[in-house]
């Protein structure tokens, strides 16, 4: 169905990962499709939140990422072509941004069971859905699945 998959990622929830990636497989269709990992990393988007965190520690911080990214889906079929991206940045709008640069065909994304802060703020998930360029599959989770 899909050549072209988008999937964010939320390294802290590894066993999510792992379905993600198994989701994204199954949305893949004939030869050659393309799986983008991405990782936003949000530690500088307030950055009085960790006024610590310099510049060497976000490079560390990026290579770990890409390196866990790539160890996480290892098993995959021989159609499909990985690559991972990590941004940095408010996660929704990072996702947006790389699903139009690369003209992705669907984005594959976990989604936590609406709580009462969502009303009020609203999710990455719910602003993905709303402005992406493409179709979006949410697999929704509850708070005691994360």
């Amino acid at each position: 169905m899909y050549k072209n998959i988008l999937v964010p990622l939320d390294l802290s929830h590894k066993a999510q990962v792992v379905e993600l990636g198994k989701i994204a497989v199954s949305l893949a269709t004939g030869e050659n499709a393309d799986l983008h990992l991405l990782y936003v990393d949000q530690s500088f988007v307030h950055r009085a939140g960790n006024p610590q965190f310099d510049e060497r520690a976000h490079e560390g911080h990026r290579k770990d990422a890409l390196k866990e990214m790539e160890g996480l889906l290892s098993e995959l079929p021989e159609n499909l072509r990985v690559s991972t991206i990590y941004r940095s940045g408010p996660a929704h709008d990072q996702i947006l941004e790389t699903a139009n640069q690369l003209k992705a065909d669907v984005i594959v994304m976990m989604a936590r069971k609406p709580g009462i802060s969502s009303y009020f703020i609203g999710s990455n998930a719910e602003r993905v859905v709303r402005h992406a360029p493409c179709s979006v599959f949410i697999v929704r989770r509850g708070e005691s699945d994360s």
